[in-house]
């Protein structure tokens, strides 16, 4: 029966896709276009300046798009710059995309846009938006480990996967994104996003790795020359974390010479506490 659900929903989606109507899409795709010129300054300018000022553009482009009636339906996948996940229950999708700074930090950018048919479902609306832009805070985060933030002071990622929990009847989404520190080192991030008087926030202390607290959010940073794994495996439902480690007992302390050892800590969601709690260490795992 659940699989029965989940193939009508998407079907419902489909047909709702197939109603926005031609002066709608030729609307929004006139708006690809300018995102895909302003996507490619982005990244091929050799001046910092133009490409925050791309990106600036390029978030405003985005926003008059997305309040263009039906614009959840419209896909933007021809603008490569830009990742768009959506939530598995498809309540909402999350664009970010980054800018690369003179000195190789990076700069983020992202939108959440809610799906109109979750919106109808919400009894009080008040102060509810149609979409979120998320204003990347970062380097002003003090304690990012222990910080609950909003969308206009937000820990910047890339996402690339939204993982649903359930909590005392309500829904909450642990997001798994990838951070390009420095030209020394990149950062994986595991973060943690609801919705509260409407409002997105991100981070929350569920996190116990079994230390004095539990965290807001995790944040693995290493070599840039590495790969860490970070993934969900829906099947054992394990949140997957490859540890990082320095290879040199001088290295520790220095983060950016920090490399993957193979071993893999797995977190379960408890539903009872809503915690995501720490469960071993896992060696050679078949993540299929």
């Amino acid at each position: 029966m659940k699989y029965l659900l989940l193939f009508v929903c998407l079907c419902s989606l489909h047909a709702r896709a197939q109603q926005v109507d031609s002066l709608t899409r030729d609307t929004l795709s006139d708006a690809q276009i300018r995102l895909e010129g302003l996507g490619q300054s982005m990244i091929q300018s050799l001046d910092e300046k133009q490409r925050l000022v791309s990106g600036r553009n390029f978030l405003i482009t985005l926003g008059r798009a997305l309040r263009i009636r039906n614009s959840y339906y419209f896909k933007f996948d021809s603008v490569k710059v830009m990742s768009c996940i959506y939530s598995p229950d498809n309540r909402f999708r999350i664009f970010t995309w980054n800018i690369v700074l003179t000195d190789e930090t990076f700069h983020y950018y992202g939108v959440v846009q809610l799906n109109p048919e979750y919106i109808k479902t919400i009894k009080d609306t008040s102060g509810l938006k149609s979409f979120y832009p998320l204003i990347d805070r970062s380097s002003q985060i003090k304690n990012p480990l222990d910080t609950t933030v909003g969308a206009d002071f937000w820990f910047g990622a890339n996402y690339y996967s939204i993982i649903p929990v359930e909590y005392k009847k309500q829904t909450y989404y642990t997001l798994l994104g990838w951070n390009g520190h420095t030209k020394m080192s990149n950062k994986k991030v595991v973060d943690f996003l609801y919705f509260e008087n409407n409002k997105p926030l991100f981070g929350k202390p569920v996190f116990d790795l079994q230390k004095k607290k539990p965290y807001a959010r995790l944040i693995y940073e290493f070599s840039n020359t590495a790969t860490q794994t970070l993934k969900y495996v829906p099947k054992k439902k394990y949140l997957i974390i490859e540890a990082v480690v320095p290879t040199r007992p001088q290295d520790y302390g220095h983060p950016e010479t920090y490399l993957p050892d193979g071993s893999y800590d797995y977190l379960i969601f408890n539903t009872k506490t809503g915690i995501w709690e720490l469960k071993g260490l896992l060696r050679d795992f078949n993540f299929e």
